[in-house]
């Protein structure tokens, strides 16, 4: 444990590969030091699926799914719902297997940004539970609660009141059995989590809150619905699926086995990478030259030491403008604009991490690199640790794959996957939270929408007029049709036509 590691600070993330336009606005690493001792619904709207997700909770195999959403450019992390309490409110949290706290804003939080589900009303639920002062508090106390603080390196922090109540995970189609659990009752936010669409967190590092058990703990614990000890994450570009209790190999591509390397997870979850190859060609050799390597899904990209780091840029710079290159021109100092007649990233080479036991799992192209803004624009998905020595395995290394955590055996379990996809989030209003691409991106659509709208329902009124006159020479007006057909109804109108819109016809 390296309670306060640099490693995921975002003042680093102040240079140049990280200053992406976004609603996060820079890439997140979201492994925060341990907490200080002694401190302080029917899904609403439609989703838009890519891949169809059998989402409900397998009772047979004991196994807990939940859909996730977001992706690496428009989100910058991974997230999933949480049905809480006894009538149940939806929270959103970022999934982060870096972190061990699952908290998010409450009603009366003196400092929380505005997010995209409302905050948790702890009166509505008459399953909550305030965790009083005692000796077991582990921390500090305020108004007679435990209390916590959570900071972040880079100035970011939580800070908010313990309570335990029902969760359920993932939504109520996945009709998850709930679970009494430990949370975080925000009361103050700051800095990202401040300025994040998505509610809360909810920490699956193995390591406890100040003694306190963490989400995963709890769901672990109730061993008559959920198969103790496994849980697993499917990330395609744009969401996926969180299981509990095992995986499910129906996404993994072509029956692909499993590969399984050695897995520590005394505090997080470590693993031992031995080389880094481009297209089997080794970049970097040995398990000193990659320090402490963590598997962190609350980490955008995937940080290596900086020998790593200039060794990989190097290599993949010479691939891609010698020879016959990558079908790519490079744009900036981490992008690259793909030729009119490619769609992915194809052409550039493969990379490969190598674990203990000449384990070797493949790294591809539109894994690395991530689309940003439009099609041909990819950048990549991995940079410079700095000063710090280790390896942050973030969601570009996870992403595309079934990332299996086996604590029963501790093994990290990977497979190539197909991963079920989803884009647009349930219950997210357009425009309140939409970027300004987002929102460059919706005004003539919208104005198309309307235009076209307007103009075929002039036709067809002008069709039904004929119709009615009988092929009428003359045509009486006495009242006129509203211009705001198809839009909201006028004041005090009660639907798209003003309050005198009869007409008359008289043939010939």
């Amino acid at each position: 444990l390296k309670p306060h590691s640099d490693r995921h600070a975002l003042a680093k993330l102040a240079w140049a590969p990280l200053l992406l336009l976004g609603p996060e606005a820079m890439r997140r690493r979201r492994r925060p030091p341990l907490l200080r001792a002694g401190s302080s619904i029917l899904i609403a709207g439609s989703c838009c699926c890519i891949r169809p997700v059998v989402g409900a909770y397998d009772a047979e195999e004991r196994i807990e799914t939940a859909r996730l959403y977001g992706n690496i450019n428009e989100y910058a992390y991974y997230f999933t719902d949480l049905l809480v309490g006894t009538e149940p409110q939806r929270v959103s949290v970022i999934v982060d297997t870096g972190s061990s706290l699952c908290g998010f804003p409450c009603e009366g939080c003196a400092h929380c940004g505005k997010h995209m589900d409302p905050p948790f009303a702890i009166d509505r639920s008459l399953s909550a539970q305030w965790i009083p002062c005692s000796a077991q508090c582990g921390g500090s106390c305020q108004r007679g609660v435990c209390s916590y603080t959570q900071s972040y390196t880079e100035g970011s922090s939580i800070s908010g009141l313990w309570f335990r109540d029902m969760v359920q995970l993932g939504d109520v189609l996945q009709e998850n059995p709930p679970v009494n659990a430990t949370l975080g009752c925000h009361v103050d936010e700051r800095k990202l989590f401040y300025t994040q669409r998505v509610n809360g967190i909810m920490g699956m590092a193995p390591h406890e809150n100040s003694g306190r058990p963490t989400i995963l703990q709890d769901l672990f614990g109730d061993k008559k619905h959920v198969n103790t000890g496994v849980f697993s994450m499917c990330l395609a570009e744009w969401g996926g699926k969180l299981s509990v209790g095992g995986y499910e190999t129906q996404y993994h591509v072509n029956n692909s086995a499993v590969q399984w390397i050695p897995l520590l997870h005394s505090g997080y979850y470590s693993v031992a990478p031995t080389a880094l190859q481009m297209d089997g060609v080794s970049i970097a050799d040995g398990v000193g030259a990659f320090g402490s390597s963590l598997v962190d899904s609350g980490t955008t990209f995937t940080y290596f030491p900086s020998p790593v780091f200039t060794r990989l840029t190097a290599a993949l710079v010479a691939a891609c403008t010698t020879g016959p290159g990558c079908g790519a021109v490079r744009e900036g100092v981490d992008c690259w604009r793909l030729d009119a007649s490619a769609k992915s990233p194809s052409r550039f080479p493969p990379l490969a991490l190598v674990f203990e036991g000449s384990t070797t799992i493949a790294w591809p192209p539109h894994a690395y690199m991530f689309r940003r803004g439009d099609s041909a624009l990819w950048c990549h998905a991995f940079a410079d640790n700095g000063a710090d020595s280790d390896t942050v395995l973030g969601v570009s290394w996870m992403v595309h794959k079934d990332v299996i955590f086996d604590l029963t055996t501790s093994q990290l379990g990977i497979a190539e996957a197909a991963c079920p996809e989803y884009r647009k989030v349930p219950g997210e209003r357009q425009g309140e939270f939409a970027t300004a691409r987002e929102a460059r991106r919706q005004v003539p659509f919208t104005m198309m929408l309307v235009l076209g709208t307007g103009a075929s329902l002039s036709v067809a009124v002008g069709v039904l007029i004929w119709l009615l006159c009988g092929g009428a020479t003359s045509c009486k007006k006495e009242g006129s049709y509203s211009s705001h057909v198809d839009r909201e109804p006028l004041a005090g109108s009660s639907g798209g036509e003003s309050p005198s819109a009869s007409s008359s016809c008289r043939g010939s």
